[in-house]
């Protein structure tokens, strides 16, 4: 049972009325929560529920509702994109992809296997879905409850089939067949050419080719043109973008992986070019960069919103409280422009990664400290399984309760003004001469005017214990300071002079927790 198929639950409120104008202001708000949402598995699953054929414009309105109460300002539709009959022959001949898909669907069929939503044949909906118009009007429908929508963009190539192989072959890294028309290796001959020419597949430095795409060439300025107008295109159905692997495309990662391809002469940025044509016409549309290898600060500069926080990631599932200690010590304005996650299409499942001592842990700090949010289907029911993007359905999973009840309370929780609007600190946790376990807690505060929170997290696998070291102002006057654990129940009050003095005491067990609300009488 999906997230979005619930009805009830704690953390499901009203949702909040648009008028459809600049919807995109919702995710100006601080620390968005975005939604992925895996199109084409989730689609077989409400046709196989429902026992009908199900299309954009044949989703019922209580999934995006649902969602909304749940917290969401977006939801990306990963995989819309029509995909390539080309992709899909390279799936099915890909040994390696058909043994993963085997281990998770027990009636695994070759059939299950179609493109891959990032050789992208056509910046219009897969023909299952439905058309433009059928996406225009899901964008109205998102747009009356106040959500966004993000669509994928893919800057560093096309499917192999793309039109403009034959239409356009010099938007692409190319070259003259060798002899008896062979090609070099990472480049295919395409059939639809014109005249032949090898067109190579996509790439990025570190890994061998995609040889289901092919590679543009952006030391070419009509390439820049071409894909600025295929980004006005896509801009007209949606309020954002999620740009595919986005560092592959600036000059100096470009030019060092096709060097010997390209022309020495530098080509200005695609990315400030891309954004600002894009902004200029509407300056709330936003660009969110999957990006690695520590670009994300130039891609910021470049003017993207969000990108992905891939250091965040790692510092979570490699439990290395000093790592994210350095990281959450950030300035926080830096920090609010990073896409969190705990998983997401590419990453195995949180579940699989945390196991059921962490997960909690995880998903407490991942929805507490400053930056957007990004959740993935089957992420709050649970599921261990990842799902190829190649596969057209996904298997069926057991709902784990305990996490899904989890799950709604703490959702319900941060979708408070508090954690959109408020002022977060990270504190500092002092410990003692003879135990430093504090250095194991990790601690932050959050006000909106009166309103006060207080997260604590033993982010280790043994019993930990410090003093937290509230703000200094909140700590002016004489009161008595109840905490109250809004998870457990647990209440505890102190004189202020007394936390003044010697900090807020905390001692938690492995993996544990404390999500205090502050009182002062």
């Amino acid at each position: 049972m999906e997230a979005f198929a619930r009805t009830n639950g704690s953390c499901i409120g009203e949702p909040v009325a648009g008028d459809g104008r600049n919807i995109w202001k919702t995710m100006r708000r601080n620390n968005p929560h975005i939604y992925e949402i895996n199109l084409m598995t989730w689609l077989c699953e409400l046709s196989k529920k429902e026992e009908r054929a199900f299309g954009l414009c044949d989703i019922p309105m209580r999934q995006w509702e649902t969602l909304k109460g749940q917290g969401m300002d977006a939801v990306w539709l990963m995989g819309i994109w029509e995909r390539s009959p080309f992709s899909e022959r390279e799936a099915r001949n890909g040994e390696a992809l058909r043994e993963e898909c085997k281990k998770i669907l027990e009636d695994f069929q070759l059939d299950d296997l179609g493109g891959s939503p990032y050789a992208i044949r056509a910046y219009r909906p897969e023909h299952r879905f439905g058309t433009l118009d059928d996406l225009a009007k899901l964008r109205k429908k998102l747009s009356k409850i106040g959500m966004g929508l993000i669509l994928d963009f893919v800057p560093n190539h096309t499917a192999c089939d793309h039109i403009w192989i034959s239409q356009r072959p010099y938007y692409y890294i190319n070259s003259i067949p060798e002899a008896a028309s062979t090609c070099p290796e990472g480049f295919f001959l395409p059939s639809s050419a014109k005249d032949p020419i090898c067109i190579a597949h996509g790439r990025d430095p570190y890994f061998p080719p995609w040889t289901d795409t092919a590679q543009l060439d952006y030391s070419k300025p009509d390439t820049h043109k071409a894909m600025v107008q295929t980004l006005k295109k896509i801009g007209r159905y949606c309020d954002g973008v999620r740009c595919d692997m986005a560092m592959l495309v600036l000059n100096e990662v470009f030019s060092s992986t096709w060097s010997q391809f390209v022309d020495k002469q530098e080509t200005q940025e695609f990315w400030p070019y891309a954004i600002q044509t894009l902004k200029s016409a509407n300056e709330d549309f936003s660009f969110i960069a999957e990006v690695y290898w520590g670009m994300g600060k130039r891609l910021l500069e470049a003017g993207f919103d969000y990108v992905y926080d891939k250091d965040f990631y790692d510092a979570l599932s490699d439990g290395d409280v000093n790592r994210l200690r350095r990281q959450l010590s950030e300035p926080v304005p830096d920090q609010e422009r990073m896409l969190r996650f705990l998983e997401n299409h590419d990453e195995p499942r949180a579940m699989e990664i945390f196991g059921p001592e962490r997960i909690r842990a995880a998903m407490v700090v991942h929805a507490t400290v400053p930056g957007a949010k990004l959740y993935h289907q089957g992420q709050f029911e649970g599921r261990k399984l990842r799902v190829p993007v190649q596969l057209k359905r996904a298997p069926e999973e057991p709902v784990n309760r305990g996490i899904c009840e989890f799950c709604n309370r703490l959702m319900a929780e941060v979708n408070r003004p508090v954690y959109r609007w408020g002022m977060w600190l990270f504190c500092a946790v002092d410990g003692w001469l003879d135990n430093h376990s504090c250095t194991n807690l990790l601690a932050w505060s959050l006000q909106l005017k009166q309103e006060k929170r207080i997260i604590v997290v033993n982010f280790s696998p043994v019993s930990s214990q410090g003093r937290i070291r509230l703000p200094l102002n909140w700590l002016h006057g004489d009161c008595v300071m109840r905490f109250v654990d809004i998870f457990k129940g647990q209440k505890y009050s102190y004189e202020m002079k007394e936390i003044r003095k010697n900090g807020l005491y905390v001692a938690l067990d492995a993996w544990d927790f404390h999500f205090f609300i502050l009182h002062c009488d």
